[in-house]
């Protein structure tokens, strides 16, 4: 009762000491923000600071963000802004270096952040926000479809290797096209739908083909695609399409857990955000939740890569409640709000929580991300990045459903690029 007593006397003091405030914070809608809310009531409790949030998909925060975040003027305290959006929005942000320390929590020590997520935040030589997830590519395989001994054993009669989790493009492949083709499951689940995560698919096959897509050269983004290898890549892709889903054309990240997790027939692959995982791990929406092996994603002809997809926290400078903003983003950021968010099957960007021994067990996946984590990758980052993220999600598509050729597809995407950087005066 006296502990009881002393805690309540010490947020009514700290309210008063920080005054009756509000923060309006803008989230981005998945399993990792909605889950982190459910614990906000007691952060309003312990400082005496409410929290107004308002959550949309991540395209539509990316524009409320150009229209609510200003020089002069800010609708929002805190804004989340996805990683490939940070050059556009830095210039209107408060270097962390120059956040307040906390009064009931901690200031974060950035060190504290996965290596691998740091930099998400990071530009023209500063930090300006705080890194808050650990996303980027997982892969995943239905355990139940290679490890069934009759599978098993028709697979390696006809490809003559082990069916397992595909360490390749090519295994990936064979395998796909072994669960399609005898009708058992779809071979594998793509990704088509906002321009971020198209970006992100397309640039995940560039690379694993040997090609960069821009390069920061000279202090300036630069087209450095080779043309050749960036088909290759597309191609690729177009033969996993043939093996995928009905209307795979147009799947995003609902149509793919309802493929891989409520249709029956289901998936056998497919890379995953780690913070959708719960989703998939929830025997109530899943019908193979414990059946799936994550790993590190297949191994393309250049190598292994992680497309890295993290969001940073970041206060604007024109925010008027920038001491309890930043307040806000130390309770987010520490170890006991980033341990209970892995407790949920979520991941949050501190090392210390993801690394803990007790959830190797209960959390397989934190070990595949842990092995992601050292083929991180991420997406070009530029101020026009939204332009081109549209331009490569338009003829991507059409290239790998067969509306055009692969070849013509990649010219569009090479010639519309470089008008839009040569137009932005690079």
């Amino acid at each position: 009762m006296k502990k009881a007593i002393l805690f309540i006397t010490l947020a009514m003091l700290v309210a008063t000491m920080i005054g009756a405030q509000t923060i309006n914070v803008l989230f981005w809608d998945d399993a990792y923000p909605r889950t982190l809310m459910t614990r906000i009531p007691e952060f309003e409790k312990a400082t005496g600071i409410k929290v107004n949030f308002e959550i949309l998909q991540p395209p539509q925060v990316f524009t409320k963000t150009s229209i609510a975040v200003g020089k002069d003027k800010s609708d929002y305290d805190l804004v989340c802004v996805d990683e490939g959006n940070i050059p556009l929005f830095a210039p209107l942000f408060l270097p962390y270096d120059q956040w307040v320390p906390g009064k009931v929590f901690k200031k974060v020590d950035p060190k504290t952040v996965t290596p691998a997520m740091l930099d998400v935040a990071q530009w023209d030589g500063k930090l300006i926000g705080l890194p808050i997830n650990g996303n980027l590519y997982v892969w995943m395989t239905r355990k139940d479809l290679i490890e069934n001994p009759k599978y098993k054993a028709e697979f390696k009669a006809q490809y003559g290797y082990e069916l397992g989790v595909p360490k390749t493009f090519k295994e990936m492949l064979d395998m796909g096209t072994y669960f399609n083709k005898n009708g058992i499951a779809s071979g594998f689940g793509p990704f088509n739908g906002g321009p971020a995560g198209v970006f992100g698919e397309a640039i995940f096959m560039w690379e694993s083909y040997g090609t960069h897509f821009i390069e920061w050269v000279n202090g300036k983004p630069t087209l450095v695609v080779d043309k050749a290898k960036g088909v290759e890549g597309m191609e690729y892709y177009k033969k996993l399409m043939a093996i995928s889903p009905k209307g795979s054309e147009t799947m995003a990240h609902v149509e793919r857990q309802a493929a891989f997790c409520t249709d029956p027939k289901g998936v056998l692959d497919m890379f995953i955000w780690p913070a959708q995982i719960a989703s998939y791990e929830d025997p109530d929406k899943s019908l193979v939740a414990g059946k799936i092996v994550y790993s590190a994603p297949p191994a393309g002809p250049n190598g292994t890569f992680a497309m890295r997809g993290a969001w940073a926290v970041n206060i604007p400078t024109a925010s008027k409640n920038k001491e309890a903003a930043a307040e806000f983003v130390y309770w987010w950021a520490s170890k006991e709000i980033a341990s209970w968010l892995v407790e949920q099957n979520t991941v949050p960007a501190r090392t210390d929580a993801l690394s803990d021994p007790k959830y190797a067990k209960s959390k397989p996946w934190l070990a595949a991300i842990a092995d992601s984590m050292k083929f991180a990758s991420a997406r070009p980052r530029f101020n026009e990045v939204a332009q081109v993220q549209d331009i490569v999600k338009k003829y991507w598509i059409m290239g790998i459903t067969g509306q055009m050729p692969t070849s013509d597809a990649m010219q569009k995407i090479m010639d519309e690029t470089a008008a839009v950087l040569k137009k932005a005066g690079y």
